[in-house]
C-alpha cells in the first residue's frame, strides 16, 4: 500500500471560535481578532436580512389579500373616494384604523431594511479597506 505525503502545513492563520467566557461560559466575541469580528458581524447581518425577508415574503400574502379586500369594497365608495351619506360611522373609524395600522408596519419594515442596509454598507466599506491595506502591504 501507498503511503500518502503528509498535508503540507497551512501558511496562514487558521480562523477559530471565539473564546469562552469564564464567568457566564458563553462565547465572547471581543476576544476575536478585527478581521474575524467583521466577519462575524457580516455573517449576523446576513442572517438578520434573511430572517427579514422571510417574513415580509410570508406577509406578502397578508398585503395581497388586503388588496383584492380594498379592491372588492370599493364599489361602496363614490368616484372621489367618499362613502355614502348613511354609510355607518363605524365602519369608517374602522377602515381608518386598518389603513392606518398598514401604514406603521410598512413603515417599521422600511426601517428595518434600512438599518440593515447601513450596517451591511458599513461591513463593506470595511471590507474594501481591509483589501485595500492588503494589496498596500504586499
Amino acid at each position: 500500500m501507498s503511503q500518502l505525503p503528509p498535508p503540507k502545513p497551512s501558511t496562514r492563520r487558521r480562523l477559530s471560535p471565539s473564546p469562552e467566557n469564564p464567568e457566564t461560559g458563553r462565547r465572547d466575541p471581543s476576544g476575536l481578532s478585527p478581521h474575524a469580528q467583521a466577519l462575524r458581524s457580516a455573517m449576523m447581518e446576513a442572517f438578520t436580512a434573511k430572517k427579514a425577508r422571510r417574513f415580509v415574503e410570508k406577509n406578502v400574502k397578508h398585503i395581497a389579500v388586503n388588496r383584492d379586500l380594498a379592491d372588492g369594497i370599493k364599489f361602496l365608495f363614490d368616484e372621489h373616494g367618499y362613502p355614502p351619506a348613511n354609510a355607518p360611522l363605524e365602519d369608517v373609524i374602522e377602515e381608518r384604523r386598518r389603513i392606518e395600522y398598514q401604514i406603521q408596519w410598512f413603515e417599521a419594515i422600511l426601517a428595518e431594511l434600512r438599518k440593515g442596509l447601513l450596517r451591511v454598507r458599513e461591513v463593506e466599506d470595511y471590507a474594501l479597506e481591509m483589501l485595500a491595506r492588503a494589496t498596500d502591504e504586499t
